[in-house]
């Protein structure tokens, strides 16, 4: 697997990397901060082995169910 193109671009509050394979194949990662997505750009334009799966979908926030209080106290001091 070669790539061909590695990009950075901002995507509404987070940052993201697009990977254009040689093959025609295009893979985007979203990353929370820009240092990131640096990160990982300067990684992928180094050429690596494989390519970790792609980001799917939005992880909502506040989706775990948390514990009632009457639990958390239970639990002791943390």
């Amino acid at each position: 697997m070669e790539i061909a193109r590695v990009a950075l671009r901002r995507r509404g509050k987070g940052w993201g990397v697009e990977v254009t394979l040689k093959e025609g194949g295009v893979r985007r990662y979203r990353y929370g901060s820009e240092a990131q997505a640096r990160y990982f750009a300067a990684v992928f334009a180094l050429g690596p082995r494989w390519l970790p799966p792609v980001s799917r979908g939005r992880r909502r926030r506040g989706s775990r169910a948390e514990a009632p209080s009457s639990e958390r106290a239970a639990s002791g001091p943390l």
